[in-house]
């Protein structure tokens, strides 16, 4: 589920589909990229385990050793090319240097940059001359910094700042000193940091500055002279094979839409038609297994139904991984229709049961399915897993508190500018014309708010940037759509049997918010066959958490909580084996 809140953010926060180890062997090809404000450091691999020679994967060192599948991998004396679907990045490169050397660009968003890649046996140790470590309270979560420093032999110096915690580095930066004063520039994310160096020189005691907020920070020297490898997360409940079902790849045509959509589908070893389930995902562009900081939900669930004698088909979203079409254009309707040609692909196997069917959505894909079980009386149940049952607004109001406030945010004027600034670039957006440009939303909401907060709850240097991002992420088809769409007017039509289960700590669904709700709407639509279910100490993604804050997410070894799975489980095969009786 997307989120927008007012916060202090160092740069972008990525979710990682993988980290590796910065030392791993083997066939490889490493190189650096110069973006101008950022240096990149790429190694190309093996996938591990694989047996095709064109299963390969960049391992992208400055955003936490994340780890992209390269597709339409291709290698020969001439060339070495790939793509990068899931970013739409592709590589093109001249082998030289007798099979050595790959000298080509790196195209993306428009852009192209230079990209020489060497092919080596081992990736080259990362040895800084000096390295300097610090944490800082950044209003709702602690955030690990590091600066890494290279000496030339010219005596210039190359500056390179990490967000460690944000699993983003490699920013380019400036250091000048003037006796023990310290001053470090990192312009490309408005970021600069001033302290004072110790006689020991040992720690540098200062302040970092950036979007209008000044924090304490004290950078220690790291005697290691080397950055730390890049540990892979633990992550027990990910499937590994054999496996006592089928596994098939699957291609899943929508006519109407135009779109192809890639995907796998897990089969009972049975003798008899088994039920099945589609897998709808959340927000945002997700692959399959709904891949989010190394864990793998989605993978996770089809893995424990098909062994409980359950057939699941879960797909990469239009636009994403192996899948066609144009993601950013599309709305919750138009992935309704993905999901209705999933549904129909499923209908048409003959191992499958007649009439047992069903749809599984999380956050977003909750409030698809009810759409699909909407239309079609032939959708045997559904599961709505953190699916809303209010409108986007009153969503995006909730959980822009909540974040706060489960990342330990108290303070009341904090919390009333976040949602302030929140509510006016959401009616900014609702009461403009579609064809509004982005300047005239931008200088709309700029006016709402000085009109409702005091001067000093503004921030004085980057206030235009700040709103202009906000309304960027909400002034789309997607973000208008889900804005104003209401859940319980489609529930109210929904007649199959439906299981809601939400998290009790859920920030980006509240369950106190949309249980009652979805509830209320099958209650007052007739639907006699349903569950609403709330379980204790559990998040958005279902892990056994403390409290429930997005900075948990990737800290937690689960995936998804057993006692979650098993509830699905035992629910699925009870309503199928009713409806096989009938």
């Amino acid at each position: 589920m997307r989120y927008l809140f007012s916060a202090v953010l160092l740069c972008v926060l990525i979710p990682a589909p993988g980290v590796a180890d910065e030392n791993s062997t083997g066939d490889l090809w490493y190189g650096t990229m110069d973006v101008g404000m950022r240096l990149f450091r790429f190694r190309v691999e093996p996938v591990p385990e694989a047996t095709d020679s064109s299963s390969q994967q960049l391992v992208s060192l400055d955003e936490g050793g994340q780890i992209f599948r390269l597709d339409d991998f291709r290698l020969d004396d001439a060339e070495l090319r790939f793509g990068l679907k899931l970013t739409k990045a592709t590589y093109s490169g001249r082998i030289t240097d007798g099979g050595k050397t790959s000298t080509g660009s790196w195209k993306q968003s428009g852009q192209e940059f230079d990209l020489i890649l060497h092919r080596v046996a081992v990736a080259p140790a990362d040895r800084p001359d000096e390295i300097w470590t610090g944490t800082m309270n950044a209003l709702f979560q602690k955030l690990a910094m590091r600066f890494r420093v290279y000496h030339e032999e010219d005596g210039t110096e190359n500056f390179y700042f990490d967000s460690v915690s944000q699993k983003s580095g490699g920013f380019k930066a400036m250091r000048t000193t003037k006796g023990d004063q310290w001053t470090i520039n990192v312009a490309s994310i408005g970021g600069a940091f001033e302290g004072v160096l110790n006689a020991e020189k040992t720690e540098v005691t200062g302040k970092w500055t950036q979007g209008g907020a000044t924090l304490d920070l004290v950078l220690t020297r790291d005697e290691s002279l080397s950055v730390e490898p890049v540990k892979a997360p633990v992550r027990p409940q990910t499937p590994m094979a054999p496996f006592p079902y089928l596994v098939e790849g699957v291609l899943i045509g929508n006519e109407s839409d135009g779109v192809q959509l890639a995907g796998t589908l897990t089969v009972p070893r049975t003798n008899h038609p088994c039920p099945a389930v589609v897998l709808i995902s959340g927000s945002g562009p997700q692959d399959r297994d709904e891949t989010l900081l190394d864990h793998k939900p989605f993978w996770v669930i089809a893995d424990h139904l098909s062994r409980h004698g359950i057939a699941v088909l879960r797909f990469d979203d239009r636009g994403t991984g192996a899948s066609t079409g144009d993601f950013s254009a599309a709305t919750s309707e138009n992935f309704a229709n993905d999901v209705e040609a999933a549904f129909e692909y499923l209908t048409r196997d003959t191992r499958i049961a007649k009439n047992s069917v069903g749809l599984l959505g999380h956050s977003e894909g909750g409030m698809i399915a009810p759409m699909v079980a909407a239309r079609r009386n032939d959708v045997a149940f559904a599961i709505l897993l953190a699916g809303t049952g209010v409108n986007g607004k009153e969503i995006l109001l909730s959980q822009g508190q909540l974040i706060l406030q489960a990342e330990g945010v108290t303070d009341e004027n904090l919390l009333n500018t976040q949602r302030v600034t929140q509510l006016a670039l959401i009616d900014t957006v609702l009461e403009a014309a579609a064809d509004a440009t982005q300047d005239e939303l931008t200088a709309a909401a700029i006016k709402r708010l000085t009109e409702s907060l005091p001067k000093e709850s503004l921030p004085e240097d980057n206030l235009t940037e700040t709103v202009s991002a906000g309304i960027q992420r909400m002034h789309s088809p997607w973000f208008r759509f889900f804005l104003t769409y209401e859940p319980a007017t489609i529930l109210q039509r929904v007649k199959c049997p439906v299981l809601a289960l939400n998290g009790e700590k859920d920030v980006q669904v509240d369950p106190r918010l949309n249980l009652p709700a979805i509830h209320a709407a099958l209650e007052k639509g007739g639907n006699t066959n349903f569950r609403t279910v709330e379980f204790p100490a559990m998040n958005h993604l279902f892990q056994s958490c403390t409290t429930g804050g997005l900075s948990e997410y990737q800290m937690i070894e689960e995936t998804i909580s057993l006692t979650v799975l098993e509830t699905i489980t035992d629910w699925i095969t009870e309503v199928t084996t009713e409806n096989s009786t009938k």
